[in-house]
C-alpha cells in the first residue's frame, strides 16, 4: 500500500521540475529578453490605476467614471502601486512582471490537476508541460495586461467545473461561483462558460441540481456586488459587467478579411455597435457567402494560424522557437481533430473540453479575430492532446504486454 501511495505521488513530484522550468523561462525572458514598450493597453491600464489612486476616479481612457473594463486587473495594479509606490512607476511595473512569473505557476498547477481528473496524472503532467513552455504563456508574463492573472483564475475555474461534473458537491458549486466572479472581473468573456458543467449534468442526468446552482449563483453575486453597487450609484443603472468597450472590437470584426471597408473617422464611439449590426445585416443580404465564410472559416483560420508572441522569437535560439512553432500547430490541429472525434463516443472528458472550447470560440467569433484571443482557448487544446497522447501510450503499452509472451516464446524457439 505504501508503495502504491508513493507511486501515485510520482506525477506530483515530477511537477516540481515542470514548475521550475516554467518559472525559469519566464524570469529568464524578463531579465534578458526585449520587453514591449509601455503603450496601448499596457499604458492605458497603468494610467488608469494611477488615476484611480490619485483622484479616486475609476475610468479607462478617460478622466470621468466609466465601465469600459471590469476592475479585476486595475485593482491588482492599483494594489501593487499602493504597496510599492508610484513615484517611479516603472520600478513597480517590473515588480508586477516578476510577480506574474510566479502567478503563472498557479495556472500550470491547476492544468495538471484538471488533466489528472479528466484523464490520468500522466496526461495532466504533459498538459502542464505544454503550458510551461508555450511561448505566448511565457511572453505574457512580461506584459502589463490581464492575461496572466486571468489564466490562473480561469484554470482554477476549469478544475472546479470538472469536479462539479464528476462529484456534484455543494462546496464545488459555491467555490466555482466565487472563482467565476473573480475571473469575470478580470475578463468578462468567460461568463458564458458558466453554463457548460450544468449543460453536461443535464445531458447526463436529465435533471439539474437547482439548490446547488442557487448556492453558486449567490456566491457569484456576493463577489460581484461591490461592482454592481458602484455602477448603480455612479450611473443610476444596473450594469452587470461592462458597457461601451465591446463596440470597437465588434465593429472591427465586420471587415471581412481585413479589406479596410470601415470608415472609422465617420463613426462615433457610441454608434460603433449599431454600425456593426448594420454592416452584418447589409453584408448578409448583398454577399452572403463572403460574410458567412468570414464569420465561420475565415475568423477561425485567423485565430489559429499565428502565435501571439511579440518579441519572444528574437530572445531565444532560432531552433528552439522553430520547435515551439511546431508545438503550436500540433496542439491546434491535433486538438481540433481529437476533441470532436472523441466527444461523441461517450468520452465525458472530451465532451467537456469540446463544449468549453466551442463556447469560448463562439464568443470571440463575434469580434475582430486576433491571435491574442486564442490565449484562453489553449487549455482545452492542451488537455485534449495530452489526454489522447496518454491514452494512446497506455493502449500501446497494453498491447505490448499482451504480445510479449508470444514474442518471448518465438525467440526461444
Amino acid at each position: 500500500m505504501k508503495l502504491l501511495a508513493n507511486s501515485r505521488r510520482i506525477p506530483e513530484i515530477l511537477m516540481v521540475p515542470v514548475l521550475g522550468l516554467a518559472l525559469y523561462l519566464r524570469l529568464h525572458f524578463l531579465r534578458n529578453g526585449q520587453l514591449e514598450p509601455l503603450e496601448w493597453d499596457q499604458l492605458n491600464y497603468t494610467k488608469m490605476a494611477l488615476q484611480w489612486l490619485e483622484t479616486g476616479v475609476y475610468a479607462y481612457r478617460d478622466t470621468v467614471p466609466n465601465t469600459l473594463v471590469t476592475p479585476g486587473f486595475p485593482a491588482f495594479l492599483a494594489l501593487m502601486f499602493r504597496m510599492f509606490g508610484y513615484e517611479q512607476p516603472e520600478n513597480t511595473l517590473m515588480l508586477v512582471r516578476e510577480l506574474q512569473c510566479f502567478i503563472a505557476l498557479i495556472a500550470i498547477w491547476f492544468i495538471f490537476r484538471t488533466g489528472s481528473r479528466l484523464f490520468t496524472p500522466g496526461a495532466g503532467l504533459l498538459a502542464a508541460l505544454f503550458a510551461a513552455i508555450y511561448p505566448s504563456y511565457v511572453w505574457s508574463a512580461s506584459l502589463i495586461l490581464t492575461e496572466v492573472i486571468f489564466l490562473s483564475s480561469f484554470s482554477v475555474l476549469l478544475f472546479l467545473q470538472v469536479r462539479i461534473i464528476q462529484e456534484n458537491r455543494g462546496i464545488d458549486h459555491i467555490l466555482a461561483g466565487a472563482v467565476l466572479a473573480v475571473t469575470v472581473l478580470i475578463r468578462p468573456n468567460v461568463l458564458p462558460l458558466a453554463v457548460v458543467p450544468y449543460l453536461l449534468l443535464w445531458i447526463k442526468n436529465r435533471s439539474l441540481p437547482w439548490a446547488m446552482i442557487l448556492r453558486g449563483a449567490i456566491s457569484f453575486g456576493i463577489l460581484m456586488l461591490p461592482w454592481w453597487v458602484r455602477n448603480w450609484v455612479t450611473f443610476h443603472e444596473f450594469i452587470p459587467i461592462a458597457k461601451g468597450e465591446a463596440g470597437n472590437p465588434f465593429l472591427g470584426g465586420t471587415d471581412p478579411y481585413f479589406r479596410g471597408t470601415i470608415d472609422w473617422e465617420t463613426i462615433g464611439e457610441e454608434g460603433q455597435f449599431q454600425e456593426g449590426l448594420r454592416r452584418i445585416r447589409e453584408g448578409l443580404i448583398q454577399d452572403p457567402l463572403l460574410w458567412i465564410g468570414w464569420f465561420t472559416v475565415g475568423k477561425f483560420h485567423v485565430f489559429f494560424r499565428t502565435l501571439w508572441v511579440g518579441s519572444y522569437p528574437f530572445s531565444v535560439p532560432e531552433w528552439y522557437f522553430y520547435l515551439l512553432n511546431k508545438l503550436h500547430f500540433v496542439l491546434v490541429y491535433s486538438g481540433l481533430a481529437v476533441l470532436p472525434v472523441m466527444a461523441p463516443r461517450g468520452r465525458g472528458a472530451y465532451g467537456y473540453l469540446l463544449a468549453g472550447l466551442a463556447v469560448f470560440w463562439g464568443v470571440h467569433q463575434v469580434f475582430i479575430p486576433v491571435d491574442r484571443y486564442l490565449y484562453g482557448m489553449l487549455p482545452f487544446l492542451m488537455l485534449g492532446v495530452a489526454g489522447a497522447a496518454a491514452q494512446l501510450t497506455a493502449a500501446v503499452a497494453a498491447r505490448g504486454r499482451l504480445l510479449w509472451p508470444t514474442l518471448r516464446r518465438t525467440a526461444q524457439e
